[in-house]
């Protein structure tokens, strides 16, 4: 009897041991080594022209951009970025149109592995900072801005490489971080309810979801995490936005940002709308920002306030 259930104890124990061993395997697969291709808009259906551009990396990768100026002299220059997996950032000549009202050019870069741009693998922000490095040494070059305020703005996973690539790069003014996750790791914990699993899964499996990610990016790449890129910031402003009830990015994540802001001395600042709106702006605004008042009003005043702060 004892042999019987020493067998059968080794056996739950083994087929435990393989799921975890294989979830974090399951999950990466399908980010991991994959190009998205997504729909593409034109900047002309959101009522404002741009200059298509390629951005080459630090690593030797050649990336679809495009900018939009203001019709006056810039206060700066916005980089945005898009989130995942979808949608293409040309989907955001919106808040392109909604900067260029308020006097800011922009830079829509399409990160590494997704549509016009090169690159085989997502990385999570792990690797995209570098792609937000290339944005801004182009703007740093270009004489129409190179003296005024760059920042930086992402949306999900496009706020998480805003952030990361913040924490690197010293000439990055300012960042707007929309329903940012702090750690991709942690997030893989939450998503277990999208998989219908339970999160302690999750749980049990981050030994093997950080071997994974060691193996592929190098262990020492996995620093590059928003939490710890917040705390790099110093006194160059962050703003951070999320709803109440994402269920894409959840809560806890701003609340982890916001603690590791305070915690470094980071000059932070925050909105927070009820709901469950993952782009924080309302979705029948999105394409439309300058539509949702109180959206826009935050962002751009969040923009004044930085530009009155600024030294060259």
């Amino acid at each position: 009897m004892k042999r019987k259930v020493l067998i059968m104890s080794s056996v739950v124990l083994a087929l435990l041991l393989t799921i975890l061993i294989l979830l974090p395997v399951l999950v990466m697969s399908l980010f991991l080594n994959q190009r998205q291709t997504q729909p593409q808009y034109n900047s002309s259906a959101f009522g404002i022209e741009s200059e298509r551009i390629t951005l080459t990396t630090s690593d030797g990768l050649d990336l679809a951009a495009w900018r939009t100026f203001t019709d006056s002299q810039p206060l700066g220059s916005v980089i945005i970025l898009s989130g995942l997996q979808m949608p293409s950032v040309t989907a955001f000549f919106g808040y392109a149109n909604m900067f260029a009202q308020n006097g800011w050019d922009t830079l829509l870069i399409e990160k590494r592995a997704r549509s016009q741009s090169q690159g085989e693998s997502i990385g999570f922000g792990i690797t995209e900072w570098r792609d937000v490095e290339a944005g801004v040494d182009f703007l740093a070059a270009d004489t129409r801005g190179r003296d005024m305020p760059i920042v930086t703005m992402g949306t999900s996973a496009g706020g998480a490489t805003a952030i990361i690539a913040a924490g690197q790069i010293p000439r990055i003014d300012g960042v707007i971080a929309i329903s940012a996750y702090s750690n991709f790791v942690d997030l893989y914990v939450d998503s277990m309810s999208m998989f219908g699993l339970p999160r302690v899964l999750g749980t049990m499996s981050l030994p093997f979801m950080h071997l994974r990610m060691g193996l592929h990016f190098g262990f020492g790449a996995l620093a590059y995490t928003p939490a710890n890129g917040i705390a790099r910031l110093g006194q160059r402003p962050i703003f951070l936005m999320h709803s109440t009830q994402d269920w894409q990015v959840p809560f806890s994540h701003f609340e982890m940002l916001y603690e590791a802001a305070v915690g470094a001395g980071v000059n932070v600042s925050t909105f927070v709308r009820e709901g469950d709106w993952h782009f924080v702006c309302y979705d029948r605004y999105v394409y439309a920002p300058w539509r949702d008042l109180e959206f826009a009003g935050v962002v751009i005043g969040f923009l004044e306030v930085l530009v009155e702060g600024f030294v060259p």
